[in-house]
C-alpha cells in the first residue's frame, strides 16, 4: 500500500503565504529602518514553504535568519563621531579623526575620510546564522528522538 502525501490545509496554505508576503512587503518599505529582518524572515518563509509542515527544515531557516541579524548587529559599527583637530594653533589645515561604536565594543576608529568595514559583521553573521541553523537542528533531533522513545 502506498502513502499518500499529507494534505494540506488551504486555510493554513494561505495565511502562511500572506505573512510571507506582509514580512517581504514590510521589510521592503521600511528597509532603511528596522526593515531588513522581517525582508529576510519572509524571504526564507518564501524558500522553505514546500517544507513548511516539517520543522526541521523551516525552524532552523528561520533561527538561521535571525541569529544573521542579531550577529551583525553586535559587530556592526552602529554611530560614527568625528572629530577634527587643527594641526598648528591658527592653521586652516585639520586632521579628522573618527570614532564608531557597536553593541559589543570592538574599535572602529580612523583618521581621514574613515568608513569601517562591514566585513567583520557580515562574518560574524554568516557565522551566527550557521550556529543558529545547526542549534536548530540539534535541538529539534533530540525533541524527535526524544518523543519516538518514549
Amino acid at each position: 500500500m502506498e502513502r499518500s502525501a499529507p494534505r494540506r490545509n488551504p486555510l493554513g496554505t494561505t495565511a502562511y503565504w500572506a505573512l510571507a508576503v506582509l514580512l517581504v512587503g514590510f521589510g521592503y518599505l521600511a528597509l532603511f529602518s528596522i526593515g531588513a529582518p522581517f525582508l529576510l524572515t519572509g524571504a526564507a518563509m518564501m524558500v522553505v514553504s514546500p517544507w513548511r509542515s516539517r520543522p526541521e527544515v523551516l525552524w532552523p531557516a528561520l533561527v538561521g535568519v535571525w541569529a544573521f541579524v542579531l550577529g551583525y548587529l553586535l559587530v556592526a559599527p552602529l554611530a560614527c563621531t568625528s572629530t577634527g583637530i587643527a594641526v598648528t594653533t591658527g592653521s586652516p589645515l585639520s586632521v579628522s579623526h573618527t570614532t564608531c561604536t557597536n553593541i559589543l565594543g570592538i574599535d572602529y576608529s580612523g583618521t581621514g575620510t574613515y568608513n569601517p568595514s562591514l566585513v567583520p559583521a557580515l562574518l560574524a553573521a554568516a557565522a551566527a546564522g550557521s550556529a543558529g541553523i545547526l542549534l536548530a537542528r540539534f535541538l529539534l533531533g533530540r525533541r524527535r528522538a526524544t518523543r519516538r522513545s518514549a
